[in-house]
C-alpha cells in the first residue's frame, strides 16, 4: 500500500472516531425527562444494618423514578452497568457523625427541616469517571434540590460538633455505576464539572 493510501486510510479513521465520540456525547448531554409526580411524595428512611460506609437517613424515591432514569440511560450509552439495591438520596452518612449520634435524632432533625414533606427539583445528571491501574470506574448521578436540605445538615452540625461539616455532602440519586458503588460517597457536587445533562418535570 502506498504512502498516499496509508495516510488516507489514517485520516478517514480520525474521522470516524471524532463523530463516533461527538455522537456519544451528544446522547449524554440530552435532557433527561421526570414526571413531577415522582418528585413529591418521597419518604424518610432510617438505615438498620451497621453499615459504616452507608447512609444513616436517607430520602427514598418513588420507585418508577430510578427505573425511569436507568432505562433512559441506557437507551443513550448501551452499557452493562449496575444500580444501586436501595435507591435513595443519603442525608447524613455514618462515616459524618461520632457514635454517640443516634440514627433517631438524625431521623428526627430530618423530620424537623421538612424533609419528609419536601418537593424536589432535578438540576442535572452528573457523570464521573475514574480510570486508575487499567481499571475504569463511572457513576452516574441526579443531582437534587432538597428544601430544607441545608437546613438539616446544619442542625446536624450543632449537635454532632466539630468534625461535622454541613457542605460536606449533596443531595445526589445515584443512579448506576461500573463496576459498583463503593468508594464514590460522600458525593461534593461542582456544577462545571459534573453535570452532563439537564432533567425536565413533566
Amino acid at each position: 500500500m502506498s504512502l498516499k493510501k496509508i495516510l488516507i486510510a489514517l485520516v478517514a479513521l480520525s474521522a470516524v472516531g471524532y463523530l463516533f465520540v461527538r455522537s456519544a456525547r451528544d446522547a449524554r448531554s440530552e435532557p433527561y425527562s421526570v414526571s413531577a409526580a415522582h418528585l413529591r411524595n418521597w419518604t424518610l428512611q432510617l438505615d438498620t444494618s451497621g453499615d459504616a460506609d452507608g447512609p444513616v437517613v436517607w430520602l427514598s424515591p418513588p420507585p418508577e423514578l430510578p427505573m425511569n432514569l436507568f432505562r433512559q440511560l441506557f437507551a443513550r450509552q448501551m452499557e452493562s452497568m449496575g444500580t444501586p439495591g436501595q435507591p435513595g438520596i443519603p442525608l447524613a452518612l455514618r462515616s459524618e457523625l461520632p457514635n454517640d449520634v443516634a440514627g433517631e435524632e438524625v431521623l428526627a432533625l430530618a423530620r424537623d427541616a421538612g424533609l419528609a414533606q419536601a418537593t424536589l427539583t432535578a438540576r442535572c445528571v452528573g457523570y464521573r469517571r475514574v480510570s486508575n491501574l487499567g481499571v475504569t470506574r463511572q457513576l452516574y448521578f441526579v443531582w437534587f434540590e432538597v428544601p430544607g436540605f441545608d437546613r438539616f445538615r446544619q442542625a446536624l452540625a450543632a449537635r454532632a460538633a466539630s468534625g461535622f461539616a454541613p457542605n460536606g455532602l449533596s443531595p445526589v440519586l445515584m443512579m448506576a455505576a461500573q463496576p459498583n458503588f463503593l468508594g464514590w460517597m460522600p458525593v461534593v457536587v461542582n456544577q462545571d464539572e459534573d453535570c452532563i445533562a439537564p432533567v425536565t418535570a413533566q
